[in-house]
């Protein structure tokens, strides 16, 4: 079962409180005279891009675009500002998600990465001990034992535990390095 997800449903709320938020700008932007003549150029400007884009694409030639009324200018350039807000909090949202996610994979890559690395270093370590062993079977030597820092258990996090390396052969009680395995 996976853990609840918690920074969707914090994303999700600040995508809801911005609702609100979007309405009263839209509010307060009508009241004050200075921020009017801006909404009222803004929804003049979203007007002409619209109705040009439509007559292009009705496959016809802009002539001429009427101005709206100030009032409907007015009502459009603040619904547009509106819409404005929400879209960049949720893109903004979406690209921290996205970061977010990304920082995530790419830690539990390098956790892999750092694990097959101990398993390389591992598997070198075992090859030379079969090298050796085998060369002294051949020799009727005797049998070699690994070197104790060849031989490294993996923990869970991929990477090699000091304090579990093998001691060496001198030591009497112990078990052999393959009872381990």
């Amino acid at each position: 079962m996976s853990a609840l997800p918690l920074t969707k449903l914090a994303s999700l709320l600040v995508k809801t409180l911005a609702k609100p938020l979007s309405k009263r700008i839209k509010t307060q932007f009508s009241k004050n005279n200075t921020t009017k003549a801006i909404l009222e150029g803004i929804g003049q400007t979203s007007h002409s891009v619209t109705s040009r884009m439509q007559i292009w694409s009705a496959g016809y030639r802009v002539k001429k675009i009427s101005a709206l009324e100030p009032e409907k200018a007015l009502k459009d350039g603040a619904e547009f500002v509106g819409e404005s807000f929400i879209f960049f909090v949720s893109g903004y949202l979406v690209v921290w998600e996205y970061r977010r996610s990304s920082e995530s994979a790419r830690k539990k890559s390098e956790k892999l990465q750092a694990k097959l690395n101990a398993l390389d270093e591992r598997l070198n370590a075992v090859e030379d001990v079969v090298k050796k062993n085998s060369q002294s079977i051949l020799g009727i030597r005797g049998y070699v034992e690994p070197e104790s820092k060849s031989l490294v258990r993996i923990n869970e996090e991929g990477a090699p535990k000091e304090a579990d390396r093998k001691p060496s052969s001198s030591s009497e009680g112990r078990t052999s390095w393959w009872k381990v395995w």
